[in-house]
């Protein structure tokens, strides 16, 4: 029973993780859209995780939404170089993308390991 409460205990800490990593992301896309609006246009017109622009689709808007939070992790998008706020989001995104994959894959061995 201890041991069932530890593994859920740590995956929902896992959780909060993820979850904040997509708020970051959200965070992201909101001021690509107030503040650079063409980057966003030609960055497909993403929606967040959890913030939907009016203008999105359904579709097109979460493609480019899975795409980006990927792409984001690995390339910095020449938009966001020279905005502060956009640049501190991203590192947080970074950090808690980074968080969570190891997490997990710790979370995933220990889990193995108790057997």
């Amino acid at each position: 029973m201890l041991r069932a409460c530890y593994i859920l205990a740590t995956f929902l800490g896992l959780l909060l993780i993820l979850i904040r990593a997509f708020r970051h992301f959200d965070q992201l896309v909101q001021i690509e859209y107030h503040r650079y609006r063409p980057s966003w246009i030609k960055d497909g017109e993403p929606s967040g995780f959890f913030w939907k622009p009016p203008e999105s689709t359904r579709l097109g808007s979460t493609l480019a939404m899975q795409r980006l939070s990927l792409v984001w992790v690995f390339r910095t998008p020449s938009w966001l170089q020279n905005d502060s706020e956009a640049v501190d989001n991203l590192k947080k995104l970074r950090f808690y993308f980074m968080a969570w994959n190891l997490g997990i894959i710790i979370w995933f061995l220990t889990l193995v390991s108790l057997g």
